[in-house]
This record gives structure tokens, sequence and C-alpha cells, in this order.
């Protein structure tokens, strides 16, 4: 195995004792940010006090015509930082990393606002049937984070301000502070005071106390590193409880880690800002003895409130300096944050929106699969038209047989008188032809007595004209009330004879 080989899962703990170290590193930061900002707050209170009693500059400005040297100092630590140009710069750069940084939250705000009102639209379109789970109640943990990321961003905003609020009240002295030692020289006014000053007690006591001072903020200087820096790994306890109790007491082991490392730091910066309030007072109390002494011209005093705007732009500038630069980083930070929050805003969206296409598909199919309404029942006036007509029943046939026609009553066809049409035939009553014989169901003709023809509208219609001799001719339709198959047929259209005799038709008739 090489050397420079690295286990990837070297690193993995159980779950309670990550969650215990990440509360450790919430409990560490909160810690170091509250001592680290007592520092840097009382540091600033102390920096503001000497600016406005022109310490230590007052000091060293006895002749009343050369640069102090603290100005001097103060003013190349300004020119290396860039000089107010760097100042302009960091805070032109504010509004675009703001507007970023709201561009891209805003979009994340409405990703999620159209995805709920599409939801809640198509949850009143289908009421019950839309059985997913609603996006007030999915999407509230990613709202209140859209929330905070608001708060902050609003916070930021009123900094900003706060930042350029400050530039503006210190700006000119940040001008002055950025030319060079010629110039800046030339600028300051001049003045004449006693030269008996510079061995007076009372300044020697101001200048012994401005070299506590600088001494206190070297001190913060190292107990704000130490702050940070520390190096804490509280893996190997935190395993150690879990692996002896079955549980792990995170914040008994918290407490007691963190005043271990941070108890001696702490007792520190607590002597630090207790120093500083009994070495304001003094500081106070020896510059009024100083400003009795020394001579209260005109030009004196206007020398002095130069020194004084100098010595605050100075502090503005290096105080604004870190802020911008903080600012810039945080704003930063604060994109990527953002970023990775919106990639998960759209991959939820994105989500929901396939989920919504394949539910809106299902419910499509089940409402298409569904039977259609009942159709409608007909009105009243076609219920009798459309009813089917009912054909009668067909009468049974006869229950006996026609008797056959005696030979006798057959007439020859010689002896037999040609047909008569008459002009108006009728039809015979049948009560007037009587059966010669109860045993004739049907009534027969008697001899010499021509049978009944059924009733035609045209004359001769029982004749086929043109005359065909190949024309085969079919019995007429019987006359109402009259069963065709009783009657015997006319001896001049048909064979009267039995026997295969040929048969014999009436010759036709001619026409004239």
């Amino acid at each position: 195995m090489s050397t420079s080989f690295k286990d990837l899962f070297a690193s993995l703990v159980p779950v309670p004792v990550h969650q215990a170290m990440a509360t450790f590193d919430v409990r560490r930061t909160e810690i170091v940010n509250s001592e680290v900002g007592k520092l840097r707050e009382r540091t600033q209170l102390i920096n503001s006090i000497l600016a406005s009693l022109n310490l230590p500059a007052a000091l060293e400005d006895v002749s009343g015509d050369n640069l102090p040297q603290s100005l001097a100092d103060k003013a190349k630590a300004v020119r290396d930082l860039g000089g107010i140009e760097s100042i302009e710069k960091l805070i032109s750069e504010l509004p675009d990393l703001l507007q970023r940084n709201k561009e891209i939250l805003d979009e994340s705000e409405r990703m999620l606002n159209d995805e709920q009102q599409s939801d809640t639209q198509l949850r009143t379109q289908f009421k019950e049937r839309w059985t997913r789970t609603s996006s007030e109640k999915l999407t509230e943990p990613m709202r209140v984070t859209a929330s905070k990321y608001r708060d902050i961003i609003n916070n930021a905003m009123h900094a900003d301000g706060v930042v350029r609020e400050k530039f503006n009240a210190h700006k000119n002295g940040m001008l002055l502070l950025s030319k060079a030692q010629q110039e800046l020289y030339a600028s300051i006014p001049s003045a004449n005071p006693t030269k008996a000053l510079q061995s007076s007690p009372v300044v020697q006591k101001l200048r012994s106390l401005m070299d506590q001072v600088d001494t206190i903020k070297a001190e913060r200087d190292v107990i704000e590193a130490e702050l940070k820096n520390a190096n804490i790994d509280i893996r190997a306890r935190l395993l150690a409880d879990l692996a002896r109790d079955g549980a792990i007491n995170e914040p008994i082991v918290s407490m007691e880690i963190l005043g271990q490392v941070y108890g001696s730091l702490q007792q520190q910066v607590r002597e630090s800002l207790a120093k500083q309030e009994q070495l304001i007072g003094e500081i106070q109390f020896s510059n009024v003895e100083f400003c009795k002494e020394k001579n209260g011209n005109q030009s004196a005093a206007k020398r002095e409130g130069t020194l004084k705007e100098l010595a605050a732009a100075h502090d503005a500038y290096m105080e604004l300096t870190a802020n911008l630069q903080e600012g810039t980083k945080f704003y930063n930070d604060l994109t990527q944050l953002l970023i990775n929050f919106q990639n998960k805003v759209s991959d939820f969206c994105f989500a929901r929106k396939t989920e919504k296409e394949e539910l809106m598909r299902d419910l499509q199919q089940t409402i298409a699969n569904q039977p259609g309404p009942a159709a409608p029942n007909l009105p009243a006036h076609h219920s009798v038209a459309n009813q089917p007509k009912t054909v009668p029943p067909r009468p049974p046939p006869p229950s006996a047989a026609p008797t056959p026609i005696p030979r006798s009553t057959i007439q020859s066809p010689a002896s037999a008188p040609p047909p008569h049409l008459p002009t108006n035939p009728t039809v015979p009553n049948a009560a007037a032809v009587a059966p010669p014989s109860s045993s004739m169901p049907y009534p027969i003709s008697p001899q010499g007595m021509p049978m009944p023809q059924p009733y035609s509208p045209y004359p001769y219609a029982n004749y086929p004209y043109p005359y065909n001799p190949n024309y085969q001719q079919y019995p007429p339709p019987a006359a109402p009330g009259y069963a065709a198959a009783a009657y015997p047929q006319q001896p001049s259209h048909y064979n009267l004879y039995q026997g295969g005799q040929p048969n014999q038709t009436y010759p036709q008739q001619q026409w004239h």
C-alpha cells in the first residue's frame, strides 16, 4: 500500500457523534464571535475618544510647524492600502453584489409561487381527485429559509447605508490622507505655541497613557488571533462517551471543553476591557490639564481641529476598509448559498411538475374510461310513430279438401256457349248462389251457368296483349269474399279435359 494512501472512510462517525460535533461547532462559533465583537467594539470606542481629543497628535505638535509623526504614519498606511480610490471602488461594487443576490432570491421565490399557484388551480379544478400533497406543506421549510435569506439581505442593505454615511462624513479627511506627504503638510494650518510644553509633566503623562493604549491594542490583536485559531477536536471524547454510556450528553461535554480552551482567553478579554475603562478616565483628566497649559490662540485651535479630523478620517478609513472587505466576502458567500438554494428549489419544482403531469395523465385516462351519460328519452310525439306495426295473423288453412267436380257437369267445348264479357261486371251475391248439396263446402256452378269473373277495371284484362303463343297465363287474383282455389277454372281458358288432353284457349279477339 502506498504511503500516500488515505482512507476515505476514516472520518466517518456515528450519527449521534456527528450531531454533537455540529452542535459543538455552533457553540464555539458563538463564543468566538461574542468575544471578538467585545474587543473590536471597545477598540473603536477608545479610537474615537482619542480622535476627539486629538491624541496623540497634539503631544507631537508642540512646535506648531512640523507634521506630527503619528499623523505621517497614518497617512502612509492609508496610501499603502490604496487611498480613497480603494474605498470608493469597494463601495461601488456593493450595489451589483446586492442586486445579484436579490435576483437569485427573487427567482427562487417566483418558482415557489408559480408551483403553488399551479397546484392550487388544479386542486380547485379536480377537487378530491387531486390526491397529492399540497404545495403549502411541502414548501414551508423552503419559504422559511427564503425568509431568513431575505432578512439577511435587508440587514446587509442597512449596513451598506451605514458604511456610505460614514464614508461621506470623513471623505475630506481621507482625501487629505491619500495625498503625498508634502501636500498633506501644506494643507495643515500652522501655529506657534510655546515650546515649554515639551517638558511639561502633563505631556509626559499623556504620552505614557498613549503607550498603554498601544499596548492594549496589540494585546487584543493577539487575543483575537488565539480565539479564532484555537483547534479543538472532540471526536475522540464523544466516541468514548458513546461507547461507554451508549449516549452523549452534548451540553455538558461542550461546556466543559469550551471552558478549558476559551476560559483563559475570556478572562484576558475581561481584564482588557476593565483596563481600558480605567485608562480612558486618566486620559480625559490629563487632557483637560494639557488644554489649560496650551496657548488658546485661533491658529492653534484651527490646526488642532484639522489634526483631529485627519486622525478620525484615518480610523474611519481602516474601519471602512475592513467592513467593505468583509461585506464583499459576505455577498460572495451569500451568492453561493443562494445558488444552492435556487438549485434545490428548481429540483423541487421539476419533480412536482413531473408528478403533476403523471397525475393529470392518469386522471384523463380515468375520465376517458368512464361510461358516457344515458341517452335521453324520446319525445312523446315520437314514441307512437316509431312503434313497429303489428301484422295480423294469417288465417288457418281449410280443414277439408275441395270436392272434385263431376264429369257430367262439365260441358264440352263444342256445346259450351262463347263467353260473354259484361260491360260492367259485378260480383254476384254469395247468398244468391246456394250450394246444391250440403256436402259441398264451396259454391259450384250449375250446368249451363257461367262462373263469376273477378273484377277488373280494364276490359279484356284476362287476355294478354299483344298475343304471344308462348305467353304463360297466370290466374287472376281472387275477388274479395271468395277463395281463389275453390272455384273451377273456366273451360275457355284452361284445360277442361282430364287424362292429358291438350289445353285449349279462347281464340284471340280481333280488334277493329
